[in-house]
C-alpha cells in the first residue's frame, strides 16, 4: 500500500521549513510521498497576501528538486474557503493510506477546523514540531523545528531585510522578480 502525507497551507511564501520538515517526516514515518494542496482561502486565517497563480507558481519552484513531492489544486480549482475534511473526502483511495501533515500551530486548534472528528478518523493527523510551541502530543513527529514563519518572511521584505537562507533560491528570485509583499 502507498502512503501520502497531505500537507495543506496557504504557502504565502513557501519557505524552507514547508520544503524541508514534510520531507523528514516522509522519510521518518516511511511514507512514499507529501502532497502539498495550497488553499484557496484558509477558514482560519485573513486573505492570502498573493494571488493563487503567484503562491502555486512559488511552490512549484520551491519543490523543483523534490521528486518526492507533488503539487494537487484541488483547493485553489474549487475557490472558495477551502475546508480540509473536503479536500482529504475527494482525495481517498483505498490502495493509498493518506495522514494529514499538520504544524503544531494548526494542531492546537484543530477542534475548530470542520468536522474535525473526520479528519482525525479518516486522516489520522501526524503533527510537525513548530518552534515557539510548546505542544506535548503522540502525534508529534521526532524530528528538529525550524523557526521559519512567513509572516515573518513577508515582513522581512516590507523592511528591506534579506530573506536568503529562509526561503529557496529560486522563491526569492520570484519573490524580487515580481515585487511582492512590497
Amino acid at each position: 500500500m502507498n502512503g501520502t502525507l497531505l500537507y495543506g497551507g496557504t504557502f504565502d511564501p513557501p519557505h524552507i521549513a514547508h520544503v524541508t520538515l514534510p520531507h523528514e517526516a516522509m522519510n521518518a514515518l516511511s511514507f512514499d510521498r507529501v502532497l502539498y494542496i495550497p488553499a484557496h482561502q484558509s477558514p482560519l486565517k485573513d486573505e492570502p497576501q498573493t494571488s493563487a497563480a503567484h503562491r502555486l507558481q512559488m511552490l512549484t519552484l520551491a519543490l523543483q528538486d523534490s521528486p518526492w513531492a507533488e503539487i494537487s489544486t484541488i483547493e485553489l480549482d474549487r475557490g472558495g474557503t477551502s475546508y480540509t475534511i473536503d479536500t482529504i473526502e475527494a482525495l481517498q483511495h483505498p490502495d493509498e493510506e493518506i495522514r494529514l501533515l499538520v504544524g503544531t500551530d494548526q494542531w492546537a486548534q484543530i477542534r475548530e477546523w470542520k468536522r474535525w472528528e473526520d479528519i482525525i478518523r479518516i486522516a489520522n493527523p501526524i503533527v510537525l514540531p513548530r518552534s515557539g510551541y510548546d505542544v506535548q502530543d503522540q502525534r508529534i513527529v521526532e524530528i528538529t523545528p525550524m523557526p521559519e514563519v512567513s509572516t515573518d518572511i513577508r515582513h522581512c521584505i516590507q523592511q528591506g531585510m534579506p530573506i536568503t537562507g529562509l526561503v529557496p533560491p529560486r522563491v526569492a528570485t520570484y519573490i524580487a522578480q515580481h515585487n511582492l509583499y512590497q
